[in-house]
């Protein structure tokens, strides 16, 4: 959800392949941080403390017996910060493995600009030679294909959600009397029940920034507002206005929900710690966030199993889970799912990132089913088996292998709102149809600018005024950067990408493609596409 940029800390690009030497005499030194995504091998008392660091040390014990030589190492490093991540990658201080998606602030295009310019190594064969790609499920395979970049890949896949969603008070939903959500809700019933839920100190809904843009992220704002422009130096231009009478009443009523209905917790400055902590507070009755947070580990502090425990009730009859609400005209597709990455540092040699890899698909193939046997022996609670993102593993034929289930865990109606949206099919993305872009872009400012705006200015706005600004300065911004992308490669990339739009709504949301998208494609897109 983030708007981040190409990286190019440091300065210059980065071969896969510039720096060797990870790994000598057979010896390997893999560097993770702070455990992430595999510690070291835990020591003897830790072992003793904690069953589960037992059970991984096991597991880890296990692995390292067939791979002797190798040595896990923990380093100091934030590798969840962008800033600090990229640095370290480009002087050569980086962890083996780090979380991929932070090097693109977790906006996908960027993602893969940062891969293009080296920042991550080249790992194409070495998942081929683990097979990685004949182990995932079905659910993970059409995402995780998506990430190659000119045919390679330079990352592993992590973990694997659904997507984003609205989290609610079930128990509370049903004592007021009130509608619960629906596959089909829209952003007016969402408008209607927060404002039902709302009582005393108690909020309705809270949202961060990016919660705060669902309603028009709903209907395309952005997505429509964004439009080809291969006669530029950046091949895009921005244009708000034209729709501005779709925009402004979408904008509105967000803003009606916070400063008329007072039925909204916001701040733009929230991350999902603070708004989910906030839900399983009670300050808010809904929260709009990733799925994975319904699964947190029970005792975290943030955990709604924890929440259900209080209340000395079933999980399923205190929170519920939806997908986000539909837009006007039918637009769907707003949930969408996800595969989180495994980066790995350009240092390593081959040598080294095969064992990487090696050990990645251990951990998250025998080595999982192993750890979670040995939790569920010693906890026999189900939610510690399935929690987090593991109730949807990231390999095939795991869920069949435990002696529970993920609907023991959080229940039946959660997991099948889970498994309808892994059906929902992928809606055609920007970062998958243009080529990496290997030249600095324009950042979202402007946008994230207007939406703290919106969200926090009271009285009365022009909003059209709001919109003809933000589009000037997002115009004016974009002259001054020049794409890596020639014109008939972008011309050609647009088509590709528009077409597949064309072809995805006219299939999944019939009315919103022939009243909305249809006229739009053929009198803005196409015409600037031509010659």
């Amino acid at each position: 959800m983030a708007s981040g940029t190409v990286l190019a800390a440091g300065g210059g690009l980065l071969s896969s392949c510039a720096r060797r030497g990870a790994s000598t005499d057979g010896h390997v030194v893999l560097k993770t941080s702070g455990g992430w995504p595999y510690g070291p091998m835990p020591t003897k008392k830790d072992q003793q403390a904690n069953a589960g660091t037992k059970s991984y040390a096991d597991v880890l014990g296990a692995w390292m017996d067939k791979n002797p030589g190798v040595t896990i190492r923990d380093v100091k490093l934030d590798v969840w910060n962008q800033q600090t991540l990229s640095t370290a990658i480009t002087g050569g201080t980086a962890p083996s493995m780090f979380p991929g998606d932070v090097l693109g602030g977790w906006n996908r295009q960027a993602v893969r600009s940062a891969m293009a310019q080296g920042l991550s190594a080249d790992v194409t064969e070495h998942l081929k030679a683990h097979d990685i790609a004949g182990k995932l499920a079905s659910y993970v395979k059409p995402i995780w294909e998506k990430w190659q970049v000119d045919g390679k890949f330079y990352a592993a896949p992590w973990i694997y959600n659904v997507g984003t969603g609205l989290h609610y008070r079930v128990d509370l939903v049903r004592e007021l009397g009130l509608k619960e959500p629906t596959p089909d809700w829209t952003w007016d019933d969402v408008r209607t029940l927060a404002k039902g839920l709302t009582k005393g100190k108690r909020k309705g809904i809270v949202l961060q920034g990016w919660g705060l843009n669902m309603r028009m992220s709903a209907d395309g704002m952005d997505f429509h507002a964004k439009l080809p422009a291969p006669a530029t130096n950046w091949n895009w231009r921005w244009d708000y206005l034209s729709g501005a009478d779709r925009w402004v009443p979408l904008i509105q009523g967000m803003r009606d929900m916070v400063y008329k209905d007072k039925s909204v917790l916001a701040d733009v400055s929230m991350g999902d710690g603070d708004t989910l902590a906030a839900f399983v507070r009670g300050d808010a009755a809904m929260h709009n966030n990733t799925v994975i947070f319904f699964a947190n580990t029970p005792g975290s502090d943030t955990a709604p199993a924890d929440l259900a425990a209080r209340l000395k009730k079933p999980i399923e009859d205190v929170v519920g889970w939806m997908t986000q609400p539909i837009g006007l005209n039918g637009r769907t597709g707003t949930t969408q799912g996800q595969v989180d990455l495994v980066g790995f540092s350009p240092d390593m040699d081959d040598l080294a990132l095969d064992k990487a890899i090696s050990l990645h698909a251990w951990m998250k193939g025998p080595g999982w089913v192993e750890q979670k046997k040995a939790t569920y022996a010693a906890t026999k609670d189900p939610k510690r088996v399935f929690d987090s993102a593991d109730f949807m593993p990231l390999f095939a034929g795991l869920v069949e292998q435990m002696p529970v289930t993920p609907d023991d865990a959080w229940g039946k109606p959660f997991m099948d709102q889970v498994r309808r949206a892994s059906r929902i099919p992928l809606v055609p993305n920007e970062a998958f149809y243009f080529p990496a872009e290997l030249s600095p872009g324009p950042t979202g400012t402007a946008r994230d600018d207007m939406t703290s705006r919106w969200a926090n200015e009271r009285g009365t706005l022009d909003l059209r005024a709001d919109l003809a600004k933000m589009q000037d300065t997002m115009n004016a911004q974009a002259r001054s950067f020049s794409s890596s992308t020639s014109d008939p490669d972008f011309v050609k990339a647009a088509r590709g990408y528009f077409g597949a739009h064309d072809t995805y709504w006219r299939d999944n949301a019939p009315d919103y493609h022939r009243e909305v998208f249809s006229p739009w494609y053929q009198n803005s897109v196409l015409p600037a596409l031509k010659g």
